[in-house]
This record gives C-alpha cells, structure tokens and sequence, in this order.
C-alpha cells in the first residue's frame, strides 16, 4: 500500500494529465451527439472548455501554419521561376547591346573600306601583350587570309592603329602606333603647311612624339597629322591632332606631341590594308569627313 502511495505521489503530474486526457477525449466525443446533456456532463463540458478553447486553437494555429508552410514553398518556387526568367532576359539583353555596338563599329569599318580604294582585310582583336614595355595585340586572321608582315592597320575611321609584325597563317601580331619601337612619316594636313616629320611611339605616354620638323614648320596646336606615305603606308591615313609645339635640338628642330585619334585599348575590330597600289591622296575627304571625337587631355 505504502508503495502504491509512493508510486502515485512521485508521478502525480503524469497521472492528472493521462486522467485529464482520457476525461477530455471521453467528453469531446460527446460533443455534436443528438440528445441533451445530464447534470453532471454538463457540468464537466463547462469545466473543460477553456481545454476545448485550447485545443481548437491549437488545431487552427496548426492548419495556419502548415497552410503558410505549403504557401511559401509555391512562393519561392515561383520567385525562382522569376529569377531564370529575369536573368535569361538581362543576358539576351547584353547580347543584343553587345550585337548592337558590334555592328555600329563594323559599320564604321565599312564606311572606311567602301570610301578608301585599298584591298583589306578585317579581323577581329583576340588579345593584348602582357608587357608593360610592349603595346602588340593580335587579331584572328593571318596568312591564309592574305595578310603579310608590315601591312599596316587602320580601326574605324580608317586610323591608323599600327603595322602588321609577326604573322601565322591565322594570327597576326600588330604593333600599335603608340609602342616605342612605332616609327612612321607624318604630314601636316593643312592645306597652307604640308610639314613633313617622324612619328614615333611612346610605350608609357598616351601621346606620340613627332619630330624631326623643320626649325621654321608652319605647325599649329590643333593640326591634324596624317601618314605622309611611304613603302608601308598610304598617303593620308588620319593619326591624332597636335596639343603642343615646342624647340628641339636646340632650336634646330621642332617637335610636336600628338593626340592619337584612336583608344588603343578600346579596339577590337580593324582593317589591315594588304594593298594600297592605286596610290591614291586621302588628304582631302579626310581633312572633311575625319575629325577628332574628342580631344584627350
């Protein structure tokens, strides 16, 4: 008996609640039966029904939570959906900008090709030369597309980018006009000059070097400079405006820095002219029809 009350004492919590539960399901089970309630079940309903309260609420805090649950799931899998139709739509809008100003510099290349009276080549730029000492990049087209060693190399508007330097049969390295070892004639354009000097390239400078110009060079800040022609290049191909004029070789000379009219690090279709044999002068369509986008400073 001792050990009954023992048993009953130390676990009395556990045996209200198992009595409670039984009680409670015993009552609920009369709920919705078509006959009236006795005193007593009366009584007892009224007793458990902050516990049906509970209960009810329990059960709807369930259905909400579940519904919720299942909600969120379609949500999300929905924002995903989105998501790959956002991201598909931003790329093909990349590629059609990408496609767009493709075509605007092509276009440029084309107005040159078509107005120059030259046999070219286009290519498109595949790569730069790592060295801080060296300004080459190459393009996609070589030999086989008939594209020799010191052909030279013009971006849109037909400037003068650089010469041809070494060629495989698909590939051909092209030194660009700002790279130490570039050398060219240079003319200045102007009508009433006509002033001959040497272009030469400055690897770190944004700015070519023109010297060699006659102590008395009727040169001019804002003059436009031209390829002069000679075996490697024809006469007239636009290369950048002049921002200074100053002495050189003790006033024996001039020198002049130039304005490159092209971005070298910008370009990625060109033209390389295999053939310029008609000879023809470009001085005067392009002292019209070429002028400097923009002055760098």
């Amino acid at each position: 008996m001792i050990a009954v009350l023992e048993f009953l004492k130390e676990h009395r919590k556990k045996i209200l609640i198992i009595i409670f539960v039984i009680v409670l399901i015993r009552f609920i089970n009369l709920v919705g039966r078509d006959r009236d309630y006795n005193r007593f079940e009366g009584l007892i309903i009224d007793l458990l029904k902050p516990g049906f309260v509970v209960v009810n609420s329990i059960e709807e805090f369930s259905k909400g939570t579940f519904r919720v649950i299942l909600d969120y799931k379609s949500v999300k899998e929905e924002n995903e959906k989105l998501k790959d139709k956002v991201e598909n739509l931003n790329y093909n809008l990349k590629q059609i900008e990408k496609i767009m100003l493709e075509n605007h510099r092509l276009r440029e290349l084309l107005n040159f090709k078509e107005f120059a009276p030259y046999k070219v080549v286009g290519g498109s730029v595949i790569g730069h030369s790592s060295e801080n000492w060296s300004n080459v990049l190459v393009i996609d087209r070589g030999s086989k597309a008939g594209i020799r060693r010191k052909m030279p190399v013009v971006a849109k508007n037909g400037y003068l980018l650089g010469i041809t330097q070494q060629v495989t049969a698909h590939t051909a390295q092209i030194l660009l006009i700002n790279d130490g070892n570039f050398v060219a004639g240079g003319l200045v354009q102007r009508k009433d000059s006509r002033d001959l000097g040497v272009i030469k390239g400055q690897t770190q400078e944004s700015r070519l070097l023109m010297n060699n110009l006659a102590w008395d060079a009727d040169i001019r800040v804002g003059d436009t400079i031209v390829t002069s022609g000679s075996q490697y290049y024809p006469k007239g191909l636009p290369i950048g405006k002049v921002i200074s004029v100053s002495p050189d070789n003790y006033g024996l000379t001039q020198a002049a820095l130039i304005a490159p009219f092209i971005d070298v690090r910008r370009v990625e279709e060109v033209l390389v002219i295999t053939d310029f044999s008609t000879k023809v002068d470009l001085l005067e369509p392009l002292n019209s029809d070429h002028q400097l986008e923009g002055e760098r400073e």
